[in-house]
């Protein structure tokens, strides 16, 4: 999966890129954000302004997914379990399945930490486009727009 952002800091190797929001998420808003961006931490090289592309591998978003889903799933479940047939009642039941669901959050922020630290997981930096370079991009474009907007009008007359 390749996204592109643009670099709002770079600090000692680290960039922070912010990056839009895909259109297949904007009715969703199953991240919670009311924002359209979505601020990443992607370690290279470039300059705040630039545009950059940042690559994850997928196999590894999916897993990271399955982790995320899976592991307060099975542990709401399990308590429940545990409620219901130990114990006998629905109360207890949803009280400790509501307590593992607890105890699954502080997992599963002890296991994204690990996660972090390995390189494989991380975001990768592919290519990087200077700031100038967008602007003179975007220049290029406007006046190719005026030129053609011109053109249409001379052969119309």
């Amino acid at each position: 999966m390749i996204r592109e952002g643009i670099v709002k800091e770079s600090k000692n190797g680290m960039l922070s890129v912010c990056f839009e929001r895909p259109e297949a998420c904007e009715k969703c808003g199953a991240c919670g954000g009311s924002s359209h961006t979505h601020l990443a931490q992607v370690k290279g090289e470039a300059q705040t302004g630039d545009r950059v592309a940042v690559e994850m591998p997928e196999a590894k978003v999916l897993k990271i997914s399955v982790l995320v889903y899976a592991i307060p799933l099975a542990a709401l479940i399990l308590g429940l379990l545990i409620g219901c047939l130990l114990i006998g009642n629905d109360i207890a039941g949803a009280c400790i399945g509501l307590g593992l669901l607890a105890v699954s959050y502080f997992m599963l922020k002890l296991i994204d930490r690990r996660i972090a630290a390995r390189p494989e997981y991380a975001p990768q930096l592919i290519a990087v486009v200077p700031a100038q370079k967008t602007a003179d991009t975007a220049e290029n474009i406007e006046t190719e727009n005026v030129e053609e907007e011109t053109n249409g009008t001379d052969t119309e007359q």
